[in-house]
């Protein structure tokens, strides 16, 4: 698996919340070893929903005209 960031290794690891902000303690992730990038299933789903709902948005104004030099 490579990192969505900056195209590097992605390894399986075991992620704690050892400050139990979560529901869960421990969850099963991946990280990236060149930018340290965390992915999880709950980060995953929330960037399918997040990138589904920015397709959906259609631009209705229209573009800059461009500028010339005088």
């Amino acid at each position: 698996m490579t990192c969505e960031r900056c195209n590097g290794l992605m390894v399986q690891e075991r992620i704690c919340d050892l400050e139990g902000r979560s529901s869960s303690l421990c969850v099963d992730g991946y990280r990236c070893l060149l930018c340290g990038d965390l992915v999880d299933a709950l980060i995953l789903e929330h960037r399918k929903r997040s990138t589904a709902s920015a397709e959906s948005i259609q631009f209705t104004s229209p573009r800059m005209p461009r500028l010339v030099a005088a």
